[in-house]
């Protein structure tokens, strides 16, 4: 059971951190796919920030890195990133993503924070966060903190309990 519910919520996490990547400038942003998620009625209030070339190619190097299992690399380029846009809060989201994949829910909480810091009332991207600092949370044990995170997360995507 406990596997389970741990792969419940890892899978959770990465449909998660695949749904924050900025979009390159010069195009329109591609659909996205039918996946049912466990928020089927929450919607993207706005489009991604449109970001700097440098910051698009670090973003896309990231991607690559993290889904190759290069952990590391891809916080690197993510924080090279930061370096050009620091109070981007997708980035902030994205590298809380890679830290949950490391295993650091400490960190992944805390980037997640920052960026709901930032999210300048993007409630997609805080309710996000806010999902990613619950499955955090319960893996790290704190499943009080954990409920209290759902609960935030749930009343940002405007459902019940």
């Amino acid at each position: 059971m406990k596997t389970w519910r741990r792969l419940c919520m890892t899978s959770l996490v990465l449909l998660i951190g695949g749904c924050a990547l900025l979009q390159p400038p010069d195009h329109e942003p591609e659909p996205e796919p039918d996946v049912d998620v466990t928020e089927p009625d929450a919607k993207v209030e706005d489009e991604p920030p449109r970001a700097a070339p440098a910051v698009v190619a670090l973003v896309s190097d990231a991607e690559a890195a993290s889904e190759a299992g290069e952990h590391d690399r891809a916080a690197a380029l993510l924080e090279r990133a930061l370096r050009i846009d620091a109070h981007n809060p997708v980035l902030w989201h994205n590298l809380a993503v890679v830290r949950y994949r490391e295993a650091s829910y400490d960190q992944a909480e805390a980037m997640a924070m920052r960026s709901n810091r930032y999210a300048d009332g993007r409630r997609d991207l805080m309710q996000r966060n806010w999902e990613l600092i619950a499955v955090s949370r319960e893996l790290a044990g704190d499943r009080d903190g954990a409920e209290e995170a759902k609960r935030r997360a749930r009343e940002l995507g405007g459902t019940n309990p």
